[in-house]
């Protein structure tokens, strides 16, 4: 019998021969528990540990027939100790003993079998931990490597490497020269950044940076985050450098849209102030008494409001020109009543262009109330428009109002408010035209712009 005293940190046991005579140290009791009986020592294993004997027997009889020395690592056994079920790793390591008066030459077999059970599962946590690391560095577009200033070898993690677009054999970069890739990714406008890092980390262990990267495909995305020096030279130069970023693209894109939904507030809040007091002047003009200037300029300013409302609805990218239109003429005429016509493509202006267009639409629709179709019963209004690319030096939109079967009608003696908003706010801010017929038979009114004034069919404005 031999007797070994081994202590490896992990519950170990040993069997010796072909019966599998165990041979055991302190730690032993420790891995079978202390329901096994203590003469265990000696013993077959079988009759120690008849559980496992299944799975180690016919590894002993492998070696014993001349299969040479196995291996097998962390193999789950479920066992009985301290009065419960348990799922056990082992790992097993199987040698032959020589004997060369024995068939084969194995006399027997030395079996060491060690408890793995708190590697594995430590193993198991850590990966687990690693896992829900790199899942949040995902989830939040984050990257991070480590510079090495001595052996000018840049290491990535393979967010790091998926931040920038990069592929490296073994995340392994280059510092310096014609092939550091970090310095290559920078935007040209931030690559002098490269080397201001790196001076700045000789100087502080912890700073912040942000800049631009450009990736393989073009695309260019903003990085923001910190450098932590994690190792000095005697000189107080940096040696190594680890480096966390995140993609912080859609803020920027959503800070820089701020600034310019504040300018376009400011600048849209300048230009309607001016169309309101143009309104209030010419319906100050024309009105007769306090009531009447008061019933006109709120009508005013509601259909003013209702072009808003629609630009507001589109998230003020533009509107339908159909839209406008219903919701310009709903006020006076059903827009379902057979009075009212209203035909035309998918086309959508600009919100300049939905402003002073609404505003028009609006006082066709008034004055055809108190003098025109919509006067009487049998009048009717047709409201079309159509893309003109007749005119090869530019295409225009046309947008005609047409009435017909009213009052007979006479040119008005003066210019009200309709000519002031058809002269200069379409013609003047929008590069139109306006033509209108004082036709005995009904008004035709033909607005012309350019097609500068529309969007593209493909912008994220749809009809209602």
């Amino acid at each position: 019998m031999v007797r070994l005293m081994l202590n490896t940190g992990h519950p170990m046991y040993i069997w010796w021969g072909k019966d599998g005579a165990c041979l055991y140290n302190d730690a032993y009791r420790e891995s079978i528990g202390p329901e096994r009986h203590p003469s265990s020592l000696g013993r077959p294993a079988r009759e120690v540990w008849d559980e496992i004997w299944d799975i180690v027997g016919p590894q002993i009889e492998q070696v014993m027939s001349g299969g040479g020395a196995t291996w097998h690592e962390d193999h789950l056994v479920p066992i009985t100790r301290h009065g419960r079920r348990e799922d056990v790793y082992w790992t097993y390591s199987y040698s032959p003993i020589d004997d060369e008066t024995a068939p084969r030459g194995v006399g027997g077999v030395l079996v060491v079998c060690t408890e793995t059970t708190r590697k594995v599962l430590a193993e198991r946590r850590l990966r687990e931990s690693e896992a829900r690391y790199r899942s949040a560095l995902t989830a939040g577009q984050v990257g991070n490597w480590e510079t090495d200033f001595v052996t000018r070898i840049r290491t990535w993690s393979e967010e790091g490497m998926a931040l920038f677009g990069l592929t490296l054999i073994e995340g392994r970069g280059h510092v310096g020269g014609e092939n550091d890739e970090f310095r290559l990714a920078l935007h040209p406008d931030d690559r002098h950044m490269a080397e201001e890092l790196h001076d700045t980390a000789d100087r502080q262990d912890s700073f912040p940076a942000e800049y631009r990267i450009v990736r393989p495909d073009g695309t260019i995305r903003w990085l923001s985050g910190r450098g932590q020096v994690v190792a000095r030279g005697t000189d107080g130069k940096a040696h190594r450098l680890v480096s966390i970023m995140a993609d912080i693209t859609d803020r920027k894109a959503a800070a820089d849209h701020i600034q310019f939904l504040m300018r376009e507030i400011s600048h849209r809040s300048k230009n309607l102030l001016s169309v309101v007091q143009a309104i209030a002047s010419q319906t100050g003009r024309s009105a007769g008494t306090v009531d009447e200037f008061q019933a006109h300029f709120s009508r005013r300013l509601q259909g003013l409001a209702a072009s808003h409302d629609l630009l507001l609805h589109q998230d003020w990218k533009g509107a339908a020109l159909a839209d406008l239109t219903r919701d310009q003429v709903a006020p006076f005429v059903d827009v379902g009543n057979a009075r009212l016509s209203i035909a035309g493509p998918d086309v959508f202006v600009t919100p300049q262009a939905a402003e002073a267009v609404g505003l028009a639409l609006h006082e066709l629709a008034t004055n055809a109330v108190k003098y025109g179709a919509l006067s009487i019963p049998t009048g009717q209004i047709a409201v079309s428009w159509a893309v003109d690319s007749k005119d090869t030096a530019r295409t225009m939109l046309r947008l005609r109002w047409v009435e017909r079967g009213g009052p007979v009608v006479t040119p008005p003696s003066r210019k009200g408010f309709g000519h002031v908003v058809f002269e200069r706010i379409i013609t003047r801010s929008l590069g139109g035209t306006v033509a209108m017929d004082f036709a005995p038979e009904g008004l035709s009114w033909e607005l012309s712009i350019p097609t500068a004034n529309l969007l593209s069919t493909h912008a994220q404005v749809k009809a209602r």
